[in-house]
């Protein structure tokens, strides 16, 4: 079965500003979505990624930059990531739907992995 990879961006401070007990009860739903999808064989991975660390590494004309990253200027930032496994497009966007993440005017970005990958 195809794989999709659900990814949650959200603003770079959105969890740092809500109280301890409206947080608390997020990732409930959060964890509660995962048992849901795994009883149902459609979540198969996902990690939190964290907000303050991370590198940047390009090639600029044959010469490998490394930065630091998240930028402190940037108001969005991946939070994390969900591999799940649908059907098709159509599936993923249902299984979005239920996501938690959707319930606090958020945005999920899917994708579906490479099938020639997949086969490997």
């Amino acid at each position: 079965m195809p794989k999709f990879v659900l990814m949650l961006p959200h603003a770079r401070d959105r969890y740092t500003h809500i109280p301890e007990a409206e947080f608390m009860d997020l990732m409930t739903d959060y964890i509660g979505w995962v048992e849901e999808m795994s009883a149902q064989g459609k979540y198969l991975s996902g990690e939190k990624l964290n907000a303050d660390a991370g590198k940047i590494v390009t090639n600029k004309s044959g010469s490998i930059e490394v930065h630091d990253g998240p930028f402190a200027e940037v108001a969005e930032i991946l939070g994390g990531y969900m591999v799940i496994s649908a059907e098709d497009y159509d599936e993923a966007v249902e299984i979005a739907r239920s996501h938690p993440h959707m319930k606090h005017n958020e945005t999920i970005i899917i994708r579906q992995t490479d099938p020639a990958a997949d086969d490997e």
